[in-house]
């Protein structure tokens, strides 16, 4: 059976590469999101699919039982929950198109989807927009699993804590929901071997032992329980995902040295973890994703294509020349971990 998929809050397309990950007969019905770049990123990668860019909840009631999906995936705006932001939730009107699909839609249609998967920022789960969707699933007779994940934990170089939802309709009531959130997944070994066949370790000419002690770890500003590694042999470094050592495009020039070397984390080849890079950057230095040393002792910006790996994007995956580095940075810092949504899809379909 080919499964009909409506990716909503598409973005750049994350959630379609994690269902390419997984290998198994879908179809993208329709993308939808507001923001005209993502959607360029998106069809640049993806021309096959049909992308509606408009709001949410301007769509009736009439086109989603035409649509007839049977997975939604939904990367609802983060903003209202973020800890940089104002944290409004509910009052924040960026919240309109999640709280129309829990209200208008998923409660009164008739041809619900059978699966569902959200992703959002660490902080949704303590949201009124949470309770709500945890009260909409229950009524509308789903099952589900809640996670706090990051990539780290599976040994891919960067830390990206996310909360995640799975969900799944079922033809019985359900007497009782479970509230635990997990911050360990199993059913990850073969997309883990996929993974180190996209990203093999590759050769580091210089080996400076002084680099690789001294740069290896970085302080755990972003650690949580959920980033013990799941097995520390599968740690994987900065230099399988990284294009090349030196690019002087993306280099910090003197002013930029000045502003950022005290309180950017810097890090070399050899590291096994990575700040979560934010939309900010290239824009702002504190909390907003690591730089890089060369070997040559120049630092660095990562590439949007370097980060794009380290969010487990294809190799395929490309940046139109109308896009800016601006512009991607932001895309990136909005979007999602392709392995780790592959591993949800995995146990959401239960392979």
């Amino acid at each position: 059976m080919v499964l009909r998929v409506l990716e909503l809050f598409s973005g750049m397309g994350g959630m379609h590469s994690a269902l390419d990950l997984i290998e198994i007969e879908y179809e993208i019905i329709a993308a939808i999101d507001i923001n005209p770049t993502a959607n360029l990123m998106y069809s640049s990668n993806f021309p096959q699919v049909p992308i509606i860019n408009r709001s949410i909840e301007t769509i009736s009631i009439k086109q989603w039982e035409k649509w007839h999906a049977d997975l939604w995936t939904m990367s609802p705006p983060c903003q209202p929950f973020t800890r940089q932001g104002k944290q409004e939730d509910l009052n924040d009107r960026r919240t309109d198109g999640f709280v129309y699909l829990m209200k208008n839609i998923l409660s009164k249609l008739e041809s619900k989807p059978k699966y569902i998967l959200l992703e959002n920022v660490f902080g949704f789960q303590d949201s009124d927009a949470h309770r709500l969707l945890l009260e909409t699933l229950q009524l509308n007779n789903y099952s589900y699993e809640q996670y706090l994940l990051s990539p780290i934990q599976f040994g891919i170089p960067n830390s990206r804590l996310r909360y995640y939802l799975i969900a799944k309709q079922q033809e019985n009531p359900i007497d009782t929901h479970s509230s635990i959130i997990h911050t360990q997944i199993s059913n990850f070994e073969r997309l883990l071997t996929k993974l180190h066949e996209q990203f093999p370790s590759k050769d580091i000419s210089s080996h400076d032992e002084t680099s690789r002690h001294r740069n290896d770890q970085i302080t755990d500003q972003c650690s949580h329980s959920s980033e013990i590694l799941i097995d520390p042999n599968q740690s994987m470094i900065i230099n399988d995902f990284i294009l090349s050592d030196e690019n002087a495009e993306f280099e910090l020039d003197d002013k930029q040295l000045k502003r950022g070397l005290n309180v950017c984390d810097i890090i070399t080849c050899y590291a096994k973890r990575s700040f979560c890079f934010t939309k900010s950057y290239g824009k702002y230095f504190e909390g907003t994703g690591s730089l890089f040393r060369t070997q040559n002792d120049h630092i660095r910006y990562f590439t949007p294509k370097e980060i794009a790996n380290l969010h487990c994007f294809p190799s395929t995956y490309n940046f139109p020349e109308s896009i800016t580095t601006r512009q991607a940075y932001s895309l990136l810092g909005n979007s999602l971990n392709v392995f780790v949504i592959g591993v949800l899809f995995e146990n959401l379909f239960e392979r």
